[in-house]
């Protein structure tokens, strides 16, 4: 066996561990182990969501609208091969790596519910939801957080048929091109202006981490410009940690992050406490050194 072969036999041993260390309370250990694949993996392009290895079968319509109660809910999914926890782990590590929408249909030939989806390779398109099998994900209901779903669900419904935007990809938004899409740009760009605006000022106020969601824009810019991962979308709303997730279609009550000093507070607590903590201790060891001082005189 070639010196090539041994390395990606060992590469492939290494990701199976890093699937293992997902699902047990070891993350330090993923995250290592993921440090040293992207070293390894470092002239490889970036990690992108790939469609299942099987061949499935894709709707071919008519469709029409029979679940208009689920059109507009977010489905994020958790990760399930080695690019997919890549992903993850470079958006903040929450445990989540894809998103598509419902859009409420069904394809009529068979009755199954339709979602639309983007992934490496190919356009914007509707597949079916059982596409991945048994892979868990969150279903998110945006129709329960007070926007107009109906201009959401239209708005995604535009983007079909819209390449891939690799560059999107790469730069988490940075760089984008509005006739190209990536899995999570296709809900964030149909989001109200106003919603797009907390998102920002959550990650602003350090309410999600620094690269579950990227902000683009000035904080009194006309059109907010964010880039909003797998992960962040389930972190703004209020979703559990993939980890935690085993089965398909987790219901989410979804509840937005608050922008206020009190959230900021319980979000940033862990942060305050033990540098109150050390104040406190370094005040005390102060007046005793100085009462001692005061005593010896």
């Amino acid at each position: 066996m070639n010196r090539k072969n041994v390395l990606l036999k060992n590469e492939r041993k290494l990701a199976g561990w890093v699937i293992r260390a997902f699902h047990s309370d070891f993350k330090w250990l993923e995250h290592i182990l993921l440090r040293w694949l992207r070293f390894a993996w470092r002239h490889h392009p970036g990690p992108t969501e790939s469609g299942p290895k099987e061949t499935k079968v894709i709707p071919t319509g008519p469709f029409a609208v029979k679940r208009s109660q689920q059109a507009g809910d977010l489905l994020v999914w958790v990760p399930r091969q080695i690019d997919s926890y890549l992903i993850d782990d470079l958006t903040g590590r929450f445990g989540y790596s894809h998103v598509t929408v419902d859009i409420g249909e069904v394809d009529l030939p068979t009755g199954k519910p339709v979602m639309l989806e983007i992934i490496i390779g190919q356009p914007v398109e509707r597949k079916f939801q059982d596409e991945y099998g048994q892979r868990a994900f969150a279903r998110i209901p945006l129709s329960k957080t007070g926007i107009d779903i109906k201009a959401f669900v239209d708005c995604v419904k535009s983007t079909s048929g819209e390449p891939y935007d690799d560059f999107e990809a790469l730069t988490l938004g940075e760089i984008d091109d509005p006739a190209k899409q990536v899995c999570s740009g296709i809900p964030a760009d149909c989001l109200p202006e106003k919603v797009l605006r907390e998102i920002a000022m959550a990650r602003r106020l350090g309410l999600l981490p620094r690269m579950s969601v990227s902000v683009h824009s000035r904080l009194n810019a006309p059109k907010t410009r964010v880039f909003i991962s797998p992960n962040g979308f389930a972190q703004y709303y209020g979703a559990p940690r993939g980890k935690e997730l085993h089965t398909p279609n987790f219901l989410v009550v979804p509840k937005p992050l608050k922008n206020s000093v009190g959230g900021v507070v319980r979000k940033q607590a862990w942060k305050v406490i033990p540098m109150v903590g050390l104040f406190v201790a370094l005040t005390a060891a102060l007046l005793l050194i100085i009462k001692y001082s005061r005593q010896k005189k």
